[in-house]
């Protein structure tokens, strides 16, 4: 029996080597995939899990950056709102409709001489001078947005003197013009000496307040000091209507600027925390392999280098980045916020007098004429002209950051960086900074400032059309018609004065949440946050 069956097992043993030999395989290979479907599956997941890891910092990235500006904006609309008072001028302006009832009122009983009863015969021929004159002053800014006011406020608007004919106006504004006195009292500077004024425009001065005026002056009375040089009407008219603009302008592309340049500075602070966690994460994983291979049998007969890794540890201290460097590299915001503000804010100026001068008062515009005569401006403060009479557009690089070295310390040191860690070297601030200055330069950057300056002009344009026409819009939809609503420029001026008090002081900030929804600034900041690769190849 038993030779009978190793006679059977001997003729049949290829096919129980070969069947055994390909169970073994089967097996074998069986765990093989297993094996690799395993670390596929353990690579798919961790490589989703740091992706929704990088897009939830990079999200919470984004709502920081437009908590910080809403948080700088206070400061920003502090210093354009005092050193471009329009308001100020303003009331200087409804000073010169409210002198001649005052003067009336004060005026002594006496034989009228002939320039009075030329005067008085006027009067009587302009019998409702005075109710104007009294009723016609209000603030530029409405208090209907929830927007706090600084001037008070009647009936009628001061932009109706301004479009009464000629003939209506009182003639004692012009007497009151000559013998009104002012009083006029600088503003003081925000900031240290970098931090003083470029603006030097008419509007830095307070508002003037008429002094008290004489009917006649005593021929032996001799006064004891030169009267100060008062400003015509037609003058504070001018000013308001350059000023108005101005600012409208300097607000636009101030809260645009910062808005990028925080984006940028957010967006390289955010990628090096993103490397720090990465780097971490893989320290830890390698400790806790190390400890799982010394408590192993294997570790009693061979040792393992293998785990040491220098070049991450090298990769590790070169990424680190200290609360002072954060806090040097955020404080750069400083400049914007005290000095290069009003860089742009001359640029704008320069462009509103050479576009505007020409541009009366009284003339009615619509919006679309509104509208080509701002891109007229913005041209001119976005381009400038070369030696060679070419167009080239400019990158705000000055606007933004300190030019020298000098001014790079003063801005430091004037943002609460004490004086030893401002002058200290810091090799990774110093990266920060020339990252940054390649940013402002490419033409990345340059696209993204066009299309944030376009949608900031969007919603400049809606404002317009809330605040200028809105009642001709009224009155459109209920007289159907092919014309096209109108409006005289002085009209428009108080509504454009309130839209700055929206964008500087709204909550929310139609202007701000519009910069931060444009998709050209999502793709610049994750291209910033994302340029990690070069250093671990």
């Amino acid at each position: 029996m038993f030779n009978a069956l190793g006679t059977y097992l001997n003729e049949r043993r290829r096919g129980f080597t070969k069947t055994t030999a390909y169970v073994g395989s089967a097996y074998f290979l069986g765990r093989y995939i297993t094996a690799r479907i395993e670390d596929v599956r353990t690579s798919i997941v961790q490589e989703r899990t740091a992706r929704e890891n990088l897009r939830r910092r990079f999200d919470q990235s984004q709502e920081d950056i437009s908590f910080t500006v809403m948080a700088l904006l206070p400061t920003l609309g502090a210093h354009i709102l005092q050193d471009m008072d329009v308001e100020g001028v303003t009331q200087e302006l409804q000073s010169f409709s409210k002198a001649p009832r005052e003067r009336i009122e004060h005026m002594p009983i006496s034989p009228p001489s002939g320039s009075n009863v030329t005067c008085s015969m006027d009067h009587q021929r302009n019998p409702d001078v005075d109710i104007r004159s009294d009723n016609g002053s209000v603030s530029v800014i409405s208090s209907s947005d929830g927007v706090p006011t600084e001037l008070s406020t009647s009936s009628a608007s001061w932009v109706d003197q301004f479009s009464m004919p000629s003939s209506q106006m009182s003639p004692f504004s012009a007497e009151s013009a000559e013998g009104g006195t002012t009083s006029t009292s600088p503003k003081s500077s925000v900031g240290a000496d970098l931090s003083d004024s470029m603006l030097t425009t008419s509007s830095m001065s307070s508002s003037a307040v008429p002094g008290p005026l004489h009917s006649s002056v005593s021929p032996d009375r001799q006064p004891s000091a030169p009267a100060p040089s008062i400003k015509t009407k037609a003058e504070l008219w001018r000013e308001v209507k350059m000023l108005t603009f101005t600012r409208t302008l300097t607000v636009i592309y101030s809260i645009t600027l910062l808005s990028l340049f925080t984006h940028i500075q957010l967006s390289v602070l955010g990628r090096s925390k993103y490397i720090q966690s990465l780097i971490q994460q893989e320290r830890d994983e390698r400790m806790r392999e190390q400890l799982e291979y010394s408590t192993s049998v294997y570790s009693l007969f061979w040792g393992d280098n293998s785990l040491e890794d220098t070049e991450t540890d090298e990769l590790e201290e070169s990424e680190t980045v200290s609360e002072e460097t954060a806090q040097k590299y955020l404080t750069l915001s400083w400049w914007i916020l005290h000095v290069g503000w009003k860089d742009v804010g001359e640029r704008v100026r320069r462009g509103v007098e050479e576009v505007f001068e020409g541009v009366s008062l009284k003339t009615k515009l619509t919006a679309a004429d509104l509208h080509r005569l701002i891109n007229d401006v913005r041209r001119r403060v976005e381009y400038e002209v070369t030696f060679e009479g070419k167009e080239r557009r400019i990158n705000f690089l000055s606007t933004l950051l300190p030019p020298t070295p000098e001014t790079l310390q003063h801005v430091l040191t004037q943002g609460g960086i004490p004086q030893w860690l401002a002058s200290t070297r810091d090799p990774r601030f110093d990266a920060f900074l020339d990252e940054t200055r390649a940013q402002l330069a490419s033409g990345s950057f340059e696209r993204v400032l066009e299309v944030c300056l376009d949608s900031a002009m969007d919603v400049l344009s809606h404002g317009v059309d809330r605040h200028v026409f809105g009642s001709h819009s009224e009155q459109e939809d209920s007289v159907p018609g092919p014309e096209v609503a109108r409006e005289r420029l002085a009209a428009m001026l108080p509504g454009l004065a309130r839209w700055c008090h929206v964008a500087l002081e709204g909550l929310p900030n139609e202007l701000v949440d519009a910069l931060a929804d444009v998709r050209e600034v999502s793709a610049f900041s994750a291209i910033i946050y994302t340029n990690y690769e070069d250093r671990f190849r």
